[in-house]
């Protein structure tokens, strides 16, 4: 049986029409170009990415005023995929990717690469790629984590941090 969101006796609305046409489409795609701190110690809201290359935003979900977050601007199933990347260091002993929903982590949402000694290079640790049924009006952010025993800045250049969003259908 094919897949169709139309149920027999729907109307066609515009609405319905547009989620239809939009499954499949990334309506936000940004990345971090500049150096950006990532505390010490575990995840907290404030190692939240700070999104200041905007390539894609078609639904108006990021505003420069928070520019961690990206708001959900219609309840559905959405796709979240993304990555973080740090600085060189050898210190410590994880460097985290982790989902944020309204503020906290989200179940699911934890991508941690742990070692006894990490290389002197940057290291990019890729969230997990994870569909979640999003309410209008929640909020996503991709926080860093890491325990260097300091504050450590997130990779730029060709390593810099990334966050994309798919829409996957209406809930």
């Amino acid at each position: 049986m094919p897949f169709t969101i139309w149920q027999p006796g729907m109307r066609v609305t515009a609405s319905r029409a547009n989620d239809a046409a939009m499954i499949g489409a990334v309506v936000f795609f940004a990345n971090r170009g500049n150096p950006q701190s990532v505390p010490n110690g575990v995840d907290v809201a404030a190692g939240a990415m700070q999104w200041d290359e905007v390539q894609a935003d078609p639904l108006g979900g990021w505003n420069a005023a928070q520019p961690s977050r990206w708001t959900v601007p219609r309840s559905g199933l959405w796709q979240l995929a993304g990555a973080v990347a740090f600085d060189a260091s050898g210190n410590g002993t994880l460097r985290e990717a982790v989902w944020y929903l309204n503020g906290s982590a989200m179940a699911m949402g934890r991508a941690r690469f742990a070692a006894t000694a990490f290389p002197v290079q940057a290291l990019t640790v890729e969230a997990r790629t994870v569909p979640r049924l999003l309410t209008a009006g929640d909020y996503v952010e991709l926080v860093a984590a890491q325990n260097s025993g300091a504050a450590l800045n997130i990779a730029t250049g060709t390593y810099r941090p990334y966050i994309s969003i798919t829409y996957c259908g209406p809930a």
